[in-house]
């Protein structure tokens, strides 16, 4: 960026390590920059309504607050927040695991700012580029991303309803204000997205479970 408009940059992760390599790195890359961190998403949200940055990292696994316990929970709380505000800062994901970012791909695709997500293995040369890539407001995905099927918000909320708060299909569709029918309907549509092929030997709705953790769906909390 230009020295007449220099960066600024909010690292959001409750790690000192990735922290000590994240800032340096990007102090190197951007030395007239402004470099501010948080390691909480609340510490995080006091920093947004402080300054608005060029670009926020953040990791997927945060805790609430200094004293709660990372959950990548929290981590997309945050981020739907982010995209949803009118702000439309540029955002990059630097995480372990980037694969629940998946359940907001309709979002990010047409997200106004620029969004890039990246494993926190890469090595530097690749996160900086990445930097750049966001930046510009452009769009980015790592390719377990690109290729894993778009979900429907419903979907995810029945997915939500079963498996991390236990509901019954009659449960879920009163709490979405539908009929039994349509959450059949969902479910049939979410087991053909999945991929998933019905056995006699095999709990089917056990399977979908597998099959939605591992797609970074639901919590695997």
């Amino acid at each position: 960026m230009p020295e007449s408009n220099p960066a600024r940059f909010l690292v959001i992760d409750d790690h000192e390590a990735i922290l000590a390599g994240t800032v340096p790195a990007l102090q190197g890359a951007y030395p007239q920059a402004a470099i501010a961190t948080a390691k909480d998403m609340r510490a995080a949200q006091q920093e947004l309504a402080r300054h608005l940055p060029d670009l926020v990292i953040v990791d997927l696994s945060l805790p609430e607050s200094s004293a709660g316990t990372a959950s990548a929970e929290v981590g997309m709380r945050l981020i739907d927040s982010l995209i949803s505000s009118e702000q439309a800062p540029n955002i990059m994901v630097l995480s372990t695991n980037v694969k629940p970012l998946v359940r907001l791909k309709p979002v990010i695709n047409a997200y106004g700012g620029g969004f890039v997500a990246l494993d926190k293995s890469a090595p530097i040369e690749e996160m900086l580029h990445s930097v750049e890539i966001a930046l510009r407001g452009s769009t980015h995905l790592p390719p377990e991303l690109r290729k894993r099927p778009e979900f429907d918000r419903k979907w995810l909320t029945v997915l939500k309803l079963k498996y991390q708060k236990g509901f019954s299909d009659r449960a879920i569709a009163k709490e979405m204000g539908i009929s039994d029918r349509t959450v059949r309907n969902y479910w049939v549509r979410i087991q053909d997205s999945l991929g998933i092929h019905e056995s006699p030997d095999l709990d089917l709705r056990v399977q979908i479970r597998i099959a939605a953790r591992r797609a970074g769906l639901i919590s695997l909390e």
